[in-house]
């Protein structure tokens, strides 16, 4: 069986789609604070980063589950916010394009 010249175009273009889709990364951050009452004024910290997720609306679904599994506790049910596009700055500083409840 001979293959042609296309053949192994073919499968460097399905390798490069199946890669590109592999390193995806997720645009959300969960940031929460089991402990507070309301957002801190302090700089976003990595310690409080929950996950990272590729929509909005699934960061704060999982941000709202935590809330309903402390609700029992006495400490409260904790507070969240989620930021777009987070990441170091040129000084190591934990920054985001936006931050939404």
């Amino acid at each position: 069986m001979k293959l042609s010249f296309a053949t192994p175009r073919l499968f460097l273009t399905l390798g490069l789609l199946f890669l590109g889709a592999c390193t995806k990364t997720p645009e959300w951050t969960l940031f929460y604070y089991n402990d507070m009452s309301a957002l801190p004024a302090a700089q976003l910290q990595t310690e409080d980063i929950h996950g990272y997720y590729d929509t909005l609306e699934q960061c704060q679904r999982k941000a709202q589950g935590m809330q309903r599994l402390r609700q029992g506790d006495d400490m409260g049910a904790g507070v969240y916010q989620c930021g777009h596009l987070c990441g170091l700055d040129d000084k190591s500083v934990l920054v985001c394009k936006s931050l939404s409840q």
